[in-house]
């Protein structure tokens, strides 16, 4: 695999990963902030990352949903990399 390829690889794994099991942990992050700070827009994160996360979860095409998101995210940032490459050469 081209040294351009493996940073996006790495991100678009932790997309799939994100999106497939942490999308709730998110929204309690937000939760955790809101109670910290008192800053109200926090806790609309908190509804949107917990709605979403739930809604997400009981989706039939979550799975196949996280991979295709995972693998343009690697191709996206492949590509930007393979730029890069050829414009610093």
């Amino acid at each position: 695999m081209p040294g351009y390829a493996v940073k996006p690889l790495i991100i678009g794994i932790a997309v799939v990963i994100w999106l497939k099991f942490l999308l709730p942990a998110t929204g309690w992050m937000f939760y955790e902030l809101h109670h910290a700070t008192g800053i109200d827009w926090f806790y609309w994160g908190y509804s949107v990352f917990r709605g979403g996360g739930y809604f997400f979860s009981t989706w039939a095409y979550q799975t196949i949903v996280c991979l295709i998101v995972g693998l343009l995210t690697f191709l996206l940032l492949a590509r930007r990399g393979k730029r890069r490459q050829l414009t610093e050469a």
